[in-house]
């Protein structure tokens, strides 16, 4: 068998990149827990999108009267032009008055935000690790002690 005949069947047995990407979405696909993880990101990404038609008041507007309360409450608000409308607060309100509900959904925002950030940053620490200590041959060792003795610590 010569060298060339061995890269053709290299070759046919890796396939070719579609089809390698569409088996793993496949593989995804079946597997609950991969789609129920994913429809819960999509429901929390939609949430922040549409933050501003979802919320019922200003998230950070302060109103010491409504203080404390139960979910359910409502607070009837004079507009400028002399109209009465009825604010319910869903989930209560906190010390301050703020609307719970609110703040819930503005909050989404920022939740994946600091998520995407962390991944971002966690992965490329790990990344910038690994490739050094796979290059300094000396430094493999120390990283792997190090990495022991975190994992040695159980996790709080």
């Amino acid at each position: 068998m010569s060298v060339e005949d061995v890269r053709q069947a290299d070759i046919a047995a890796l396939g070719s990149a579609p089809a390698r990407q569409q088996h793993i979405i496949g593989r995804l696909a079946r597997n609950r827990s991969v789609v129920i993880g994913a429809a819960v990101v999509a429901v929390i990404i939609v949430i922040a999108l549409l933050a501003p038609l979802l919320a019922t008041t200003d998230p950070k507007a302060i109103n010491p009267a409504y203080r404390n309360n139960v979910p359910g409450t409502e607070h009837v608000v004079q507009l400028a032009d002399g109209s009465a409308r009825t604010l319910r607060y869903w989930m209560g309100t906190d010390s301050l008055g703020r609307d719970v509900y609110s703040r819930v959904i503005y909050g989404s925002r920022i939740s994946l935000i600091v998520g995407a950030l962390v991944a971002l940053i966690s992965g490329a620490i790990g990344l910038t690790v690994g490739l050094v200590a796979g290059y300094v041959r000396w430094l493999d060792g120390l990283v792997m002690r190090i990495m022991d003795g975190l994992m040695a610590i159980p996790g709080i």
